[in-house]
């Protein structure tokens, strides 16, 4: 008989020790692939729940601030006394805490830049003075930002230049002139209709 063909126990036990680690490290790449998979399903799950409850929430949120809007008008209406005034500045107050404690805070945008992307343009007041063009004129109600996002804007007048005089016209050619054919009007501003307006007409539906 050869012996040198015969495995010998060293040997045996370390093919034997070599599929174990095998074995070992193939169970750990599954359980880390299993335990990736449980946090991207969990991840998942969470923002799905966070929408819903966005999604449920809103409409909500979105009375409570109606509901602090028509507080503050009542307060300063002129024939509120001011016992009346206290009472719904107190429960103005509590409605503002109930927005609070859901995530929801009032805001105020700084400067006098009418910043469309957070303020809403209720009212359009006329200027002639380019120094005040698209400028806030009065804060009318504050905004509300839920999480970071703006939940509800600001609400402000703001300044919309007018120009002063009538409007340019266009040299009327020497033939056209002889026949008596009228000037065309030039447009005073060629872009039209400003966003400001625009958003105030909405306003005014609103």
């Amino acid at each position: 008989m050869n012996t040198s063909q015969t495995p010998q126990p060293a040997d045996q036990l370390l093919e034997q020790m070599r599929c174990l680690q095998d074995a070992f490290d193939s169970k750990i790449r599954y359980d880390e692939v299993r335990e990736r998979m449980f946090e991207s399903m969990n991840e998942e799950l969470q923002t799905l729940r966070e929408n819903l409850q966005q999604v449920q929430l809103r409409p909500i949120l979105l009375d409570l601030v109606s509901m602090y809007d028509d507080l503050t008008k009542m307060i300063e209406s002129a024939g509120c006394s001011p016992e009346t005034a206290k009472a719904l500045a107190f429960f103005r107050d509590t409605v503002e805490q109930t927005l609070a404690r859901n995530g929801v805070e009032a805001f105020v945008v700084e400067g006098s830049a009418v910043d469309r992307s957070r303020q809403k343009v209720m009212r359009v007041i006329e200027t002639t003075d380019p120094a005040t063009d698209r400028r806030v004129a009065q804060r009318l109600r504050p905004g509300f930002s839920w999480n970071g996002r703006v939940l509800r804007p600001e609400w402000v007048s703001a300044y919309l230049s007018s120009p002063a005089g009538p409007a340019p016209v266009a040299p009327v050619p020497a033939g056209d002139r002889a026949a008596g054919r009228p000037a065309e009007e030039l447009p005073v501003d060629s872009d039209g209709a400003m966003q400001v307006a625009a958003d105030a007409n909405e306003g005014a539906r609103s």
